[in-house]
């Protein structure tokens, strides 16, 4: 029924800041960056006088995974809030990336003022082998 994933979709409040991070420091490039609005922006989101900028974003390095759509509301303006303030609430709680050397690169994003939860830790996946994960928050997330 369902093909592969098109994109995952992250709403933002700020969308040069979002940019600045998902770009500048982690390095994804640009793929697109248009303005939605009209009846059917209006109808998409059930929000009367949608106007909304999107920007894809994706791994020049591996174009196999889908990209990163960053939406930022501009109409209506962006809710307040935290979304998301924990792992261990529901939602989307991340987006995955593939490294060749996470060691490296964590250690990179360090030096780039990114903040981790922890760093890197090994995990043995029973009948899958061992992998190493850490998690990393944008620049607006308290962590």
């Amino acid at each position: 029924m369902l093909g592969a994933v098109a994109h995952v979709g992250i709403t933002v409040r700020d969308m040069e800041g979002a940019l600045r991070f998902y770009r500048d420091i982690l390095g994804l490039k640009l793929l697109g960056d248009l303005i939605i609005e009209g009846d059917e922006a209006d109808t998409l989101t059930r929000e009367k006088g949608t106007k909304l900028r999107v920007a894809y974003l994706r791994s020049e390095k591996d174009l196999k995974g889908p990209p990163i759509e960053l939406l930022h509301f501009i109409e209506p303006a962006c809710q307040e809030g935290t979304p998301y303030g924990r792992l261990t609430n529901p939602g989307i709680t991340e987006v995955a990336f593939w490294v060749r050397d996470i060691e490296k690169t964590y250690t990179e994003l360090r030096e780039r003022g990114v903040k981790f939860l922890s760093a890197p830790q090994l995990f043995e996946l029973e009948g899958y082998g061992k992998a190493k994960a850490v998690y990393f928050g944008t620049p607006t997330e308290p962590l």
